[in-house]
């Protein structure tokens, strides 16, 4: 079967702007990625928890793409949005065997730009996306559900 899907270039603009006392700090950054032919994007809810124990499947990185899930070794770019402007969001990476959580907090994001996660508190298995197998989140309250925005970005 012949394609339509032509790859492109993700440009990532971040730019910072802060003055204090009349000084103005910042910088912009622009990052490229090349040749992407993936994308998946989805806003969604995160349902309260009362319990506090379940968490809900945001997207699978696996060997194949499908429903709800990507391939992790074509992994350029994942940024999440917490939409919600009370209640963190509580995100979780699981390797198989262990989590390491992220807290986004209201009106915040959380950018993972590069295939490695630097942590001293976890176990050096999940040092790499490329060893991340699931995201999921939690709402940190146990009665308001809120909403998150995803954006992943793939070979």
């Amino acid at each position: 079967m012949a394609t339509t899907i032509v790859p492109s270039d993700l440009i990532v603009t971040i730019t910072e702007s802060y003055t204090l006392n009349g000084v103005t700090y910042g910088n912009t950054m622009n990052k490229t990625y090349a040749d992407n032919g993936k994308v998946s994007q989805r806003v969604m809810s995160i349902t309260a928890n009362e319990d506090r124990t379940a968490f809900v499947d945001i997207l699978s990185l696996t060997t194949e793409d499908g429903q709800g899930q990507v391939v992790k070794t074509d992994y350029k770019y994942f940024r999440i949005t917490n939409l919600d402007t009370a209640n963190t969001l509580l995100l979780r990476a699981f390797n198989g065997a262990d989590y390491l959580v992220f807290e986004v907090s209201p009106s915040s994001s959380l950018l993972l730009m590069d295939s490695g996660i630097d942590s001293t508190e976890v176990d050096a298995s999940i040092v790499s996306l490329a060893a991340i197998q699931g995201i999921d989140g939690q709402s940190s309250s146990t009665t308001e559900s809120i909403d998150i925005e995803f954006i992943m970005v793939t070979a």
